[in-house]
Formats: structure tokens, sequence, C-alpha cells
């Protein structure tokens, strides 16, 4: 690829293969912490409920899937003991999806493994690389919403 020109095809493909890049390293130090069932989807649902915790429509409507998907990796996060359903206090039809105490634990790996990376970076590129690179993403990204890396 010449440096000279920029090609769409090349910059949208680069954009996609680093964001991969660093979804499967973060993904992979999940996996080396003992949580070896995880993907970067799940990463994503751990994303969106870590605060208040969140509906299965509002998880599909962040991943961009349908809430059977969404309701099905719920399942499957819940069965394996890194969620729980609770009760909606606005909604008694639906529940809320929250991080149990393993959930807890994954993101705090992802946390560090996210750390590392920027480390990685800022050692490779200097800290005025880094802001900058930020500052670009942050910029090009807007309002987009991650989608799952499968």
């Amino acid at each position: 690829m010449s440096r000279d020109t920029v090609r769409a095809e090349d910059l949208s493909l680069l954009l996609m293969r680093a964001s991969s890049a660093v979804a499967e390293q973060i993904n992979s130090a999940v996996v080396a912490a003992g949580h070896p069932g995880l993907r970067p989807v799940h990463g994503l649902v751990f994303a969106r409920i870590s605060g208040a915790g969140a509906s299965i429509n509002q998880i599909a409507e962040h991943l961009g899937i349908t809430k059977q998907s969404a309701s099905a990796i719920v399942e499957t996060l819940t069965r394996d003991g890194y969620v729980r359903r609770g009760p909606d206090p606005a909604d008694r039809r639906a529940s809320i999806v929250e991080l149990t105490g393993k959930g807890r634990e994954v993101t705090l790996a992802a946390s560090r493994a996210a750390a590392r990376e920027v480390a990685r970076i800022d050692s490779r590129w200097g800290a005025d690389a880094l802001r900058t690179l930020t500052g670009m993403l942050d910029d090009l990204a807007g309002d987009g919403t991650p989608r799952p890396v499968w």
C-alpha cells in the first residue's frame, strides 16, 4: 500500500484490522485469566450492563442484533455465572441483566488488558502520538457504536 495516496478501502480495512486486533488481545487476556468460553461480543455486553444493568432490548440495540440473539447470549452468560436477571423496577414484564461478581472479575481483567494495550502503544509511539491517535479516532468514530467481533 502506497503511503502517498490513501484509498478508502485501505483505510477501512486497516481500521477494522486494528479494532479486531485490540479486541482479540483483550479477549486473549480474559481467556488467560480463567474465562475460556468468552468472546469479544461478551465484552460488549459486559460494557453495556456494567453500570445499572440493561434490558434484553437495550443489549440487542447496543449490539445491533435481534432480541432473540441477545437473549441467547445472555442465557449463556447467565448459565456460566457471569450475569443474572433481576426485576426491572420500571416495567414488571421486563428484567434487567446485571453483572455478578464473576462478571465483574472479567471486566477487571479486560480493563487491565486494555491498559496494557495503551501502554504498549505509548511505549512504541510515545505519549504525543497516542494523544493524537486517540483524538483522531474519537473524531472519526463520532457517535458510532462498537459492534461485535465474533
